[in-house]
């Protein structure tokens, strides 16, 4: 992938034992990154994640042009600090982020694809290649479980992150109409068979999120 390629960051969090029950001073935060990032040249879209098994979980999700655009904006230690400390007093953090490796057009704000609805579903997998793998061989095995997942009503799309910060290790982005279309995908046999194959390669992790904020869209659920 080139420098010019999209770039998705991929923020996850998790509420410190003693901040379990601020999940909505968290997406009030939140909001005021929302406002705050949308003035910076190269973003294209952010939303908020929240876990819907797990509430005390968050992700953030923000799409840029280019890696430039997005270092420019990390680079600023003033900016980041003001717009991120919040995050950071309530919540441990992991973050992965790199350019779109499939289906770029599918889920990213840039595509033809409409603007998943307020009860929309996030299917959020992190891979973490075992020491030894091959990279080609797991993208290949996660392509062809792809074309498996691509044939059922509900789905919407998806983007393969590639982190540049740890090389073996993605986060794939699922778009779903809701819980309801994506669980049975996820307790099906091939599901399961799949899980097996690609788990040769990596280690796998993964929860079902509702967007609780998405300027893609007009609408706000908090």
């Amino acid at each position: 992938m080139s420098e010019n390629s999209p770039v998705v960051a991929v923020a996850h969090f998790v509420l410190k034992e003693k901040h379990k029950a601020k999940g909505a001073e968290f997406e009030k935060a939140y909001l005021k990154y929302k406002e705050a990032v949308a003035a910076k040249d190269g973003l294209l879209r952010t939303a908020l994640l929240r876990g819907i098994k797990e509430p005390d979980n968050f992700v953030i999700l923000t799409w840029w042009r280019d890696a430039d655009a997005h270092r420019t904006v990390v680079g600023d230690w003033q900016f980041f600090t003001a717009v991120s400390s919040r995050f950071v007093y309530l919540a441990a953090i992991t973050s992965v982020h790199g350019p779109v490796l499939a289906g770029e057009n599918a889920a990213d704000g840039l595509g033809e694809l409409a603007v998943p609805s307020a009860d929309a579903a996030v299917a959020l997998t992190t891979f973490t290649l075992r020491e030894g793998a091959d990279q080609q061989a797991f993208e290949g095995s996660f392509l062809g479980h792809l074309s498996f997942v691509k044939g059922h009503d509900g789905f919407l799309g998806h983007q393969l992150v590639h982190s540049n910060r740890e090389t073996g290790a993605y986060v794939n982005i699922g778009w779903w109409s809701g819980p309801q279309a994506y669980l049975p995908v996820l307790q099906s046999p091939e599901m399961a068979a799949d899980a097996k194959t690609m788990a040769v390669h990596a280690e796998v992790k993964g929860g079902l999120y509702k967007a609780v904020v998405d300027s893609a869209r007009t609408e706000v659920a908090v």
